[in-house]
């Protein structure tokens, strides 16, 4: 049941925070509004961990662990793929990072030996297509002359790096860490990496005035980062990688209700067997994480 629950919350916080990095576009450069995430994250996730009384003095190779996968997922990829969406749709954009499933379950049986389980390979890639039908009308008008194969190849390339920083988090030397330990110096990785690609990028350092950007940050720091990587790393270790994965194919569908509310996001027939197409992917990859966990 907690599992259950910890899904859920991953799929609904990242699902709305499409929404709020859009408040967040404007004054302030988005690589200096990754490194103001990121670094607020890390410092409360440092109070909640001390307040836990959590151990955080780790040996160089659980450094090693955490500056992997904080590099990864809490920087990396995330400058790559907001530059992709410079250049694709926010669907569009949606549909490469659902890859995450599959890159998952590839790169945890090249880098940890973990078998591909048929039943969760298929559900991985049956949410894929589902995917492609729904946002099918951005997808047809990818065309190899202008930016918009630039931006997949970046997107799908930032969704390949976060899959590595997943295997990082799902080593046996990572999940016997204290977990809000091991986020907090993950979130310090991440964000020095963070200030250093600002700084290299040459951009002032300029603070938006508007009230709803720092609303924005406020929620994409504490649920958007905090809480929702604390239940997202939690899953893996509960459900394996392949299995926390598959919360990236479900994201994109609170971010199209939030579309279909505030930005007249219109139905369409593939769109409709998409979902359906997703929820037997759903069904069968909860099948294959009943099973014993490879």
């Amino acid at each position: 049941m907690k599992a259950i629950i910890a899904f859920v919350g991953c799929v609904l916080i990242w699902g709305s925070t499409w929404y709020a990095i859009e408040w967040q576009l404007g004054t302030t450069t988005p690589e200096w509004s990754v490194a103001f995430r990121f670094g607020l994250a890390c410092i409360i996730t440092f109070v909640i961990a001390i307040a836990r009384r959590e151990r955080l003095r780790f040996t160089l190779k659980d450094h090693a662990v955490v500056a992997g996968f904080g590099v990864f997922m809490f920087s990396l990829n995330y400058i790559l793929v907001y530059h992709g969406t410079e250049h694709l749709p926010s669907g569009l954009v949606a549909v490469t990072f659902s890859l995450l499933a599959l890159m998952n379950l590839i790169n945890a049986r090249l880098f940890l030996k973990t078998p591909i389980a048929p039943t969760a390979f298929a559900a991985s890639i049956l949410g894929v297509l589902g995917l492609v039908l729904i946002f099918l009308p951005e997808i047809e008008v990818l065309s190899f002359e202008d930016q918009t194969v630039l931006g997949v190849v970046i997107c799908v390339f930032g969704t390949f790096l976060a899959s590595i920083g997943n295997n990082f988090a799902a080593t046996p030397r990572a999940r016997a860490l204290p977990l809000f330990a091991a986020n907090a110096w993950g979130l310090f990785y991440g964000s020095i990496s963070n200030v250093v690609n600002a700084l290299i990028t040459g951009d002032p350092i300029v603070l938006d005035p508007r009230p709803e950007y720092w609303m924005a940050l406020g929620y994409l720091a504490v649920m958007g980062t905090v809480v929702a990587f604390a239940l997202y790393i939690w899953l893996i270790g509960q459900i394996g990688v392949a299995g926390a994965a598959y919360t990236s194919v479900l994201i994109p569908f609170v971010a199209l209700a939030i579309s279909t509310v505030f930005e007249n996001f219109h139905w369409t027939l593939p769109a409709v067997l998409g979902v359906g197409l997703v929820a037997v992917g759903n069904v069968l990859m909860v099948r294959s994480r009943s099973r014993p966990a490879a």
